[in-house]
């Protein structure tokens, strides 16, 4: 019997940890890890503030805001790019389903961007960020969900 391979999607919302499990027994593997800072665009898009407009003396002056917060904005970009990057390593790796762990805000935002594809291959998905968890400790918080 072909064993099922798994892999693991730990992200927040300024870093992803790709995981891979090969089959029961096989523990878990890390095989990337990316940060928000590697995206060029994300970082330039946001480095200057909202813009002033200028009035004359006496007169008030206002101030641009964006329709959305700012840090809503990167954590909706960056899980573009978790998305990019883990619908890469699933379709080269050969992987059966998916498992993704990221808290609820960066969750939504997953849910939200995520393919049909990935959509359709996602055994689970669970509100926590375990991105900064040692490798060593991922499969105790795991085991009510997979054989690991």
């Amino acid at each position: 019997m072909k064993p099922v391979k798994t892999l693991i999607l730990l992200a927040s919302e300024s870093r992803l940890r790709l995981c891979a499990n090969a089959g029961v027994g096989k523990g878990v593997d890390e095989i990337a890890v990316r940060t928000i800072e590697e995206f060029d665009d994300i970082s330039r898009r946001y480095a200057d503030a909202p813009g002033q407009q200028r009035a004359a003396p006496g007169m008030a002056g206002h101030e641009f805001e964006r329709p959305t917060s700012e840090r809503r904005q990167k954590r909706e970009d960056f899980a573009t790019h978790v998305l990019e990057v883990t619908t890469e390593a699933f379709e080269a790796g050969g992987y059966d389903r998916l498992l993704i762990a990221a808290p609820p805000a960066m969750l939504g935002a997953l849910r939200d961007e995520m393919s049909e594809k990935l959509k359709s291959v996602l055994l689970a998905d669970l509100d926590k960020d375990l991105t900064k968890l040692p490798l060593a400790d991922l499969p105790g918080h795991l085991e009510d969900i997979i054989a690991l």
